[in-house]
Protein backbone atom coordinates (compact mmCIF):
# COMPACT_ATOMS: atom_id res chain seq x y z
CA UNK A 1 0.00 0.00 0.00
CA UNK A 2 1.26 3.46 -0.86
CA UNK A 3 2.04 5.57 2.20
CA UNK A 4 0.95 9.21 2.25
CA UNK A 5 2.22 12.15 4.24
CA UNK A 6 1.79 15.88 4.69
CA UNK A 7 4.46 18.56 4.31
CA UNK A 8 3.55 20.69 7.31
CA UNK A 9 3.10 24.47 6.85
CA UNK A 10 5.89 25.39 9.24
CA UNK A 11 6.81 28.64 7.44
CA UNK A 12 4.72 31.57 6.21
CA UNK A 13 3.23 31.13 2.76
CA UNK A 14 3.40 27.36 2.72
CA UNK A 15 5.03 26.11 -0.48
CA UNK A 16 3.69 28.58 -3.05
CA UNK A 17 5.05 32.13 -3.47
CA UNK A 18 1.80 33.83 -4.43
CA UNK A 19 -0.47 36.60 -3.20
CA UNK A 20 -3.44 34.56 -4.41
CA UNK A 21 -3.24 31.83 -1.78
CA UNK A 22 -4.10 32.11 1.92
CA UNK A 23 -1.23 33.70 3.89
CA UNK A 24 -0.67 30.47 5.86
CA UNK A 25 0.70 31.92 9.06
CA UNK A 26 2.84 29.20 10.69
CA UNK A 27 1.09 28.95 14.02
CA UNK A 28 1.25 26.07 16.45
CA UNK A 29 -2.53 25.77 16.22
CA UNK A 30 -2.51 25.41 12.42
CA UNK A 31 0.20 22.74 12.46
CA UNK A 32 -1.54 20.88 15.29
CA UNK A 33 -4.87 20.96 13.47
CA UNK A 34 -3.36 19.93 10.13
CA UNK A 35 -1.51 17.02 11.76
CA UNK A 36 -4.56 15.79 13.67
CA UNK A 37 -6.75 16.13 10.58
CA UNK A 38 -4.28 14.08 8.54
CA UNK A 39 -4.02 11.49 11.32
CA UNK A 40 -7.82 11.13 11.35
CA UNK A 41 -7.77 10.59 7.56
CA UNK A 42 -5.20 7.81 7.93
CA UNK A 43 -2.11 9.67 6.73
CA UNK A 44 1.06 7.78 7.60
CA UNK A 45 3.44 10.64 8.39
CA UNK A 46 3.82 14.39 8.87
CA UNK A 47 7.16 15.99 7.99
CA UNK A 48 8.31 19.51 8.80
CA UNK A 49 11.19 21.35 7.16
CA UNK A 50 13.68 23.60 8.95
CA UNK A 51 14.19 27.18 7.83
CA UNK A 52 16.19 30.07 9.34
CA UNK A 53 15.69 32.82 6.76
CA UNK A 54 12.96 33.72 4.32
CA UNK A 55 12.73 35.51 0.98
CA UNK A 56 10.69 38.58 1.85
CA UNK A 57 8.45 40.19 -0.75
CA UNK A 58 4.92 41.39 -0.16
CA UNK A 59 3.93 38.02 1.29
CA UNK A 60 7.01 37.84 3.58
CA UNK A 61 7.65 34.40 2.19
CA UNK A 62 9.14 32.07 4.82
CA UNK A 63 10.17 35.12 6.92
CA UNK A 64 8.12 33.67 9.78
CA UNK A 65 8.84 30.03 10.68
CA UNK A 66 8.55 27.61 13.55
CA UNK A 67 11.36 25.33 14.69
CA UNK A 68 11.08 21.82 13.33
CA UNK A 69 12.40 19.86 16.34
CA UNK A 70 10.40 21.68 19.00
CA UNK A 71 7.25 21.61 16.87
CA UNK A 72 7.61 17.84 16.62
CA UNK A 73 8.10 17.55 20.37
CA UNK A 74 4.85 19.45 20.88
CA UNK A 75 2.97 17.26 18.39
CA UNK A 76 4.20 13.97 19.84
CA UNK A 77 1.94 13.83 22.94
CA UNK A 78 -1.20 15.04 21.13
CA UNK A 79 -1.02 12.43 18.34
CA UNK A 80 -1.26 8.67 18.52
CA UNK A 81 -0.68 6.95 15.17
CA UNK A 82 0.90 9.32 12.64
CA UNK A 83 4.69 9.24 12.27
CA UNK A 84 6.45 12.54 12.98
CA UNK A 85 9.55 13.57 11.04
CA UNK A 86 11.37 16.83 11.83
CA UNK A 87 14.29 18.09 9.76
CA UNK A 88 17.82 18.93 10.84
CA UNK A 89 20.27 21.09 8.90
CA UNK A 90 23.60 19.56 9.73
CA UNK A 91 25.47 22.88 9.55
CA UNK A 92 23.32 24.38 12.31
CA UNK A 93 23.14 21.62 14.92
CA UNK A 94 25.96 19.39 16.14
CA UNK A 95 25.15 15.69 15.59
CA UNK A 96 25.57 14.82 19.27
CA UNK A 97 23.03 17.49 20.18
CA UNK A 98 20.65 16.38 17.42
CA UNK A 99 21.01 12.75 18.55
CA UNK A 100 19.99 13.60 22.12
CA UNK A 101 17.07 15.76 21.00
CA UNK A 102 15.85 12.97 18.72
CA UNK A 103 16.15 10.37 21.48
CA UNK A 104 14.13 12.60 23.80
CA UNK A 105 11.25 13.02 21.34
CA UNK A 106 11.34 9.32 20.41
CA UNK A 107 10.65 8.50 24.05
CA UNK A 108 7.38 10.44 23.78
CA UNK A 109 6.23 8.70 20.58
CA UNK A 110 8.17 5.41 20.32
CA UNK A 111 8.06 3.87 16.87
CA UNK A 112 6.62 7.08 15.37
CA UNK A 113 9.73 9.27 15.11
CA UNK A 114 12.02 9.72 12.12
CA UNK A 115 14.51 12.37 11.04
CA UNK A 116 15.03 14.21 7.76
CA UNK A 117 18.67 15.02 7.03
CA UNK A 118 19.16 18.34 5.21
CA UNK A 119 22.61 19.09 3.83
CA UNK A 120 21.87 22.81 3.31
CA UNK A 121 21.39 24.71 0.06
CA UNK A 122 20.50 28.31 0.99
CA UNK A 123 23.78 29.74 2.18
CA UNK A 124 22.36 33.09 3.34
CA UNK A 125 20.57 31.45 6.24
CA UNK A 126 23.88 30.04 7.48
CA UNK A 127 25.94 33.13 6.67
CA UNK A 128 23.70 35.22 8.92
CA UNK A 129 24.76 33.02 11.84
CA UNK A 130 28.41 32.76 10.83
CA UNK A 131 27.99 29.07 10.03
CA UNK A 132 28.61 28.97 6.28
CA UNK A 133 31.91 27.12 5.66
CA UNK A 134 32.35 28.52 2.15
CA UNK A 135 30.99 27.66 -1.28
CA UNK A 136 33.18 24.57 -1.39
CA UNK A 137 30.54 23.07 0.91
CA UNK A 138 28.31 22.58 -2.12
CA UNK A 139 30.85 20.05 -3.43
CA UNK A 140 31.55 18.34 -0.11
CA UNK A 141 28.16 18.51 1.61
CA UNK A 142 27.38 14.81 1.21
CA UNK A 143 30.76 13.84 2.68
CA UNK A 144 29.93 16.13 5.62
CA UNK A 145 26.43 14.61 5.89
CA UNK A 146 27.84 11.08 5.83
CA UNK A 147 30.02 11.83 8.87
CA UNK A 148 27.03 13.48 10.55
CA UNK A 149 24.83 10.41 10.08
CA UNK A 150 27.61 8.08 11.20
CA UNK A 151 27.73 9.93 14.52
CA UNK A 152 23.95 9.85 14.91
CA UNK A 153 23.88 6.11 14.40
CA UNK A 154 26.84 5.51 16.74
CA UNK A 155 25.11 7.40 19.53
CA UNK A 156 21.66 5.91 18.97
CA UNK A 157 22.95 2.35 18.74
CA UNK A 158 25.71 2.31 21.36
CA UNK A 159 25.20 5.43 23.48
CA UNK A 160 28.69 6.75 22.75
CA UNK A 161 30.94 7.79 19.89
CA UNK A 162 34.66 8.30 19.39
CA UNK A 163 34.19 9.25 15.75
CA UNK A 164 37.21 10.84 14.08
CA UNK A 165 36.73 12.26 10.60
CA UNK A 166 37.52 15.23 8.41
CA UNK A 167 34.69 17.36 9.80
CA UNK A 168 33.99 15.94 13.26
CA UNK A 169 36.23 14.66 16.04
CA UNK A 170 34.47 13.24 19.09
CA UNK A 171 36.01 12.14 22.36
CA UNK A 172 33.75 9.60 24.03
CA UNK A 173 30.63 11.65 23.32
CA UNK A 174 27.62 10.07 25.03
CA UNK A 175 23.85 10.14 25.00
CA UNK A 176 21.88 8.16 27.53
CA UNK A 177 19.20 6.97 27.53
CA UNK A 178 19.41 5.70 23.97
CA UNK A 179 16.29 5.59 21.77
CA UNK A 180 14.01 2.67 22.51
CA UNK A 181 13.13 2.12 18.86
CA UNK A 182 15.05 2.49 15.61
CA UNK A 183 14.94 6.00 14.13
CA UNK A 184 14.60 5.90 10.32
CA UNK A 185 16.28 8.60 8.23
CA UNK A 186 14.86 10.48 5.26
CA UNK A 187 17.16 12.18 2.75
CA UNK A 188 16.79 14.05 -0.53
CA UNK A 189 19.26 13.07 -3.23
CA UNK A 190 18.71 13.82 -6.91
CA UNK A 191 22.31 13.87 -8.17
CA UNK A 192 24.35 10.69 -8.50
CA UNK A 193 26.28 11.66 -5.35
CA UNK A 194 23.10 12.52 -3.49
CA UNK A 195 21.49 9.23 -4.45
CA UNK A 196 24.55 7.34 -3.26
CA UNK A 197 24.44 9.19 0.07
CA UNK A 198 20.83 8.13 0.59
CA UNK A 199 21.61 4.58 -0.48
CA UNK A 200 24.40 4.45 2.10
CA UNK A 201 22.76 6.29 4.97
CA UNK A 202 19.01 6.73 4.52
CA UNK A 203 15.81 4.71 4.59
CA UNK A 204 13.74 6.88 2.24
CA UNK A 205 14.73 9.29 -0.53
CA UNK A 206 12.71 12.29 -1.65
CA UNK A 207 12.25 12.45 -5.41
CA UNK A 208 11.31 15.89 -6.70
CA UNK A 209 10.28 15.12 -10.27
CA UNK A 210 7.21 14.71 -12.41
CA UNK A 211 3.93 16.39 -11.61
CA UNK A 212 2.57 16.35 -15.16
CA UNK A 213 -0.93 14.89 -15.05
CA UNK A 214 -1.11 15.35 -18.82
CA UNK A 215 1.86 13.06 -19.44
CA UNK A 216 1.89 10.39 -16.77
CA UNK A 217 4.02 8.09 -18.94
CA UNK A 218 6.88 10.60 -18.99
CA UNK A 219 6.69 11.05 -15.23
CA UNK A 220 6.69 7.30 -14.67
CA UNK A 221 9.88 7.04 -16.74
CA UNK A 222 11.52 9.81 -14.69
CA UNK A 223 10.55 8.33 -11.34
CA UNK A 224 11.57 4.85 -12.44
CA UNK A 225 15.01 6.01 -13.58
CA UNK A 226 15.83 7.70 -10.26
CA UNK A 227 14.35 4.86 -8.19
CA UNK A 228 16.20 2.21 -10.19
CA UNK A 229 19.52 3.94 -9.56
CA UNK A 230 18.74 4.33 -5.87
CA UNK A 231 17.65 0.74 -5.35
CA UNK A 232 20.50 -0.70 -7.42
CA UNK A 233 23.05 1.25 -5.40
CA UNK A 234 21.38 0.35 -2.10
CA UNK A 235 21.22 -3.33 -3.06
CA UNK A 236 24.96 -3.35 -3.80
CA UNK A 237 25.45 -2.14 -0.22
CA UNK A 238 23.10 -4.74 1.23
CA UNK A 239 20.44 -2.14 1.99
CA UNK A 240 16.82 -1.49 1.01
CA UNK A 241 15.82 2.15 0.48
CA UNK A 242 12.42 3.45 -0.60
CA UNK A 243 11.24 6.51 -2.52
CA UNK A 244 8.96 9.40 -1.51
CA UNK A 245 7.47 11.60 -4.23
CA UNK A 246 6.67 15.16 -3.19
CA UNK A 247 3.86 17.25 -4.71
CA UNK A 248 1.88 20.41 -4.42
CA UNK A 249 -1.74 19.49 -5.12
CA UNK A 250 -4.07 21.97 -6.82
CA UNK A 251 -7.31 20.11 -7.38
CA UNK A 252 -10.92 20.92 -8.22
CA UNK A 253 -14.04 19.13 -9.42
CA UNK A 254 -12.90 19.24 -13.07
CA UNK A 255 -9.58 19.56 -14.89
CA UNK A 256 -10.72 22.90 -16.29
CA UNK A 257 -11.55 24.33 -12.88
CA UNK A 258 -8.25 23.06 -11.45
CA UNK A 259 -6.38 24.75 -14.31
CA UNK A 260 -8.26 27.99 -13.66
CA UNK A 261 -7.30 27.79 -9.99
CA UNK A 262 -3.68 27.19 -10.94
CA UNK A 263 -3.58 30.17 -13.30
CA UNK A 264 -5.13 32.40 -10.64
CA UNK A 265 -2.34 31.39 -8.25
CA UNK A 266 0.31 32.07 -10.90
CA UNK A 267 -1.22 35.49 -11.58
CA UNK A 268 -0.57 36.39 -7.94
CA UNK A 269 3.13 35.49 -8.01
CA UNK A 270 5.18 37.63 -5.61
CA UNK A 271 7.97 38.58 -8.00
CA UNK A 272 10.13 40.21 -5.31
CA UNK A 273 10.20 37.07 -3.18
CA UNK A 274 10.76 34.88 -6.24
CA UNK A 275 13.60 37.14 -7.30
CA UNK A 276 15.19 36.85 -3.86
CA UNK A 277 14.95 33.09 -4.21
CA UNK A 278 16.13 32.82 -7.79
CA UNK A 279 18.68 35.63 -7.86
CA UNK A 280 18.45 38.89 -9.75
CA UNK A 281 20.48 37.53 -12.66
CA UNK A 282 17.54 35.36 -13.66
CA UNK A 283 15.18 38.31 -14.05
CA UNK A 284 14.22 39.67 -17.43
CA UNK A 285 15.39 43.27 -17.09
CA UNK A 286 13.21 44.68 -19.88
CA UNK A 287 9.95 42.97 -19.11
CA UNK A 288 9.97 42.14 -15.42
CA UNK A 289 10.03 38.51 -14.46
CA UNK A 290 9.60 35.97 -17.23
CA UNK A 291 6.58 33.70 -17.13
CA UNK A 292 8.79 30.60 -17.20
CA UNK A 293 10.79 31.76 -14.17
CA UNK A 294 7.63 32.47 -12.19
CA UNK A 295 6.20 29.04 -12.91
CA UNK A 296 9.51 27.34 -12.13
CA UNK A 297 10.36 29.12 -8.88
CA UNK A 298 7.06 30.07 -7.28
CA UNK A 299 6.26 26.47 -6.31
CA UNK A 300 9.65 26.02 -4.60
CA UNK A 301 10.66 23.36 -7.09
CA UNK A 302 7.85 21.07 -5.96
CA UNK A 303 6.09 19.28 -8.82
CA UNK A 304 2.51 20.50 -8.90
CA UNK A 305 -0.40 18.18 -9.61
CA UNK A 306 -3.13 20.19 -11.32
CA UNK A 307 -6.35 18.39 -12.15
CA UNK A 308 -9.77 17.15 -11.28
CA UNK A 309 -10.17 14.73 -8.41
CA UNK A 310 -10.26 11.69 -10.72
CA UNK A 311 -7.22 12.91 -12.64
CA UNK A 312 -5.11 13.38 -9.51
CA UNK A 313 -6.17 10.02 -8.06
CA UNK A 314 -5.38 8.22 -11.33
CA UNK A 315 -1.96 9.86 -11.50
CA UNK A 316 -1.05 8.81 -7.95
CA UNK A 317 -2.23 5.25 -8.51
CA UNK A 318 -0.18 4.91 -11.66
CA UNK A 319 3.09 6.20 -10.22
CA UNK A 320 2.67 3.80 -7.30
CA UNK A 321 1.86 0.83 -9.52
CA UNK A 322 4.33 1.52 -12.32
CA UNK A 323 7.14 3.75 -11.03
CA UNK A 324 8.14 2.01 -7.77
CA UNK A 325 7.19 5.00 -5.63
CA UNK A 326 6.61 3.82 -2.05
CA UNK A 327 5.09 7.00 -0.63
CA UNK A 328 3.81 10.45 -1.57
CA UNK A 329 3.94 13.62 0.48
CA UNK A 330 1.60 16.53 -0.20
CA UNK A 331 1.46 20.29 0.25
CA UNK A 332 -1.58 22.39 -0.56
CA UNK A 333 -2.38 26.03 -1.45
CA UNK A 334 -4.93 26.17 1.37
CA UNK A 335 -3.93 23.71 4.08
CA UNK A 336 -6.94 24.47 6.23
CA UNK A 337 -9.51 23.46 3.59
CA UNK A 338 -7.67 21.52 0.87
CA UNK A 339 -6.91 18.63 3.22
CA UNK A 340 -10.63 18.21 3.84
CA UNK A 341 -11.22 18.14 0.09
CA UNK A 342 -8.38 15.66 -0.43
CA UNK A 343 -9.87 13.42 2.25
CA UNK A 344 -13.37 13.51 0.81
CA UNK A 345 -12.77 13.69 -2.94
CA UNK A 346 -9.39 12.09 -3.74
CA UNK A 347 -8.42 9.70 -0.94
CA UNK A 348 -11.48 7.41 -1.41
CA UNK A 349 -10.57 7.04 -5.11
CA UNK A 350 -7.01 5.82 -4.48
CA UNK A 351 -6.77 2.12 -5.31
CA UNK A 352 -3.15 2.26 -4.10
CA UNK A 353 -4.41 2.86 -0.57
CA UNK A 354 -6.55 -0.29 -0.54
CA UNK A 355 -3.91 -2.94 -1.21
Amino acid sequence: MMEIGVFLPIAKGGFIISKNVPPTWPTWELNRDVTLKCEALGFDFALSMVKFRGFGGEVEYWDHALDSFTLTASLAPVTSTIKLIPSVTNLALHPAVAARMAATIEAVCPGRFGLNIVSGWYKDEFKQMGLWPGDEHFDSRYDYATEYVSILKDLWETGSSDFKGKYFQLDDAQIKPMPGTRIPLVCAGQSHRGIRFTAECGDRNFVIAGGNTNDVDADIATFSSITDELQSTAKSLGRDVGTIALFNVIAADTDENASARFEHIVDGADEVAIGNLGGSAELDKSDGMSESLKRKKMFMGLPTLVGGYDTVANYLDRIYDEAKVDACMFAFPDFEHDIDTFGKKILPKLESRRS
